[in-house]
């Protein structure tokens, strides 16, 4: 039923499609004594949509060891197409929100951090 739904609100809009990419060089994280991620990797979502960076070693920092970086020797590129839609009457495109999710990747188990919406 959504997607007949979905279909209906799109009658009459023109719909096209745009590429995104998110380049990944440096990422800083702030933890607690508690706990310090082990890997950490950058998820770009919407929905059931995933597009996932490579795991990346989490490094503490000297003079703040609960403070500390992943740094992507040579950045990494991750791209998406994304098909926007919009009415003939507006100047705009409708809006979509991606989340960015950091992402903890353990033996053990998954931590799953918010960090950006668009």
């Amino acid at each position: 039923m959504a997607s007949v739904w979905k279909r209906l609100q799109r009658v009459g809009k023109h719909a096209s499609k745009f590429q995104f990419v998110a380049s990944y060089q440096e990422l800083m994280v702030e933890c607690t004594k508690k706990w310090q991620p082990d890997k950490l990797v950058v998820v770009w979502t919407r929905r059931s949509r995933r597009k996932s960076s490579k795991s990346h070693s989490w490094q503490p920092g000297i003079k703040n060891p609960y403070r500390g970086v992943v740094v992507w020797p040579v950045p990494e590129n991750v791209e998406i197409t994304v098909t926007l839609f919009k009415d003939p009457h507006a100047e705009e495109f409708e809006d979509k929100d991606w989340t960015f999710v950091i992402e903890n990747v353990s033996p053990n188990h998954l931590h799953t951090f918010l960090f950006l919406l668009l």
